[in-house]
């Protein structure tokens, strides 16, 4: 009985149906960023090697390593200055740095982002805005790999391999 009526709705709906005139409607922004971003870019990849152990006990992070975002033919007359915000997960413990991915076997460890004068740089927080010169711009930061303060008091970190995802994002004005 079940099926059958399933049925009759069907044919209902399908007979209720027609075209409509002008029923699909598209919409959009043009706007005019200041800069464009090259393809090489939108998938920045950082490999810290192997990361010691006994190092993370005895200074609780590493060196920091630089990284780029190039911006390319920027016109300041459009708008002058930019900032980045690093979009991904916060660890629990150190708040303002980045977690690693479910999937990383390492633990006891986050992600650290820093402006190359070593000012910290919270994860999901603007940078300080950077004044943008006619052409191409290159901004540059630093990370590092960074212990959780318990994981350093109980000595149980956990060593395997690890990954972070953020996305950046870029705001000008």
């Amino acid at each position: 009985m079940n099926k059958i009526l399933l049925a009759a709705l069907a044919l209902v709906f399908s007979a209720g149906a027609s075209a409509a005139e002008d029923n699909v409607h598209f919409s959009g922004a043009l706007v005019s960023e200041p800069c464009t971003l090259p393809d090489a870019d939108t998938d920045i990849r950082l490999d810290f090697g192997s990361v010691i152990e006994k190092y993370l006990y005895q200074y609780q992070r590493t060196k920091p390593q630089p990284f780029s975002i190039h911006l390319q033919e920027c016109d300041p007359a459009i708008l002058s200055t930019v900032s980045v915000t690093f979009q991904g997960t916060a660890d629990t413990e150190l708040t303002e740095l980045l977690a690693p991915d479910a999937a990383s076997t390492a633990k006891g460890v986050a992600i650290g982002l820093e402006l190359t004068d070593g000012t910290p740089l919270a994860i999901n927080k603007a940078s300080p805005y950077t004044q943008l010169s006619n052409g191409n711009n290159t901004l540059t930061f630093n990370a590092y790999v960074q212990a959780r303060p318990t994981v350093i008091a109980n000595k149980t970190l956990a060593a395997g391999d690890f990954t972070a995802t953020a996305n950046f994002v870029l705001a000008y004005q």
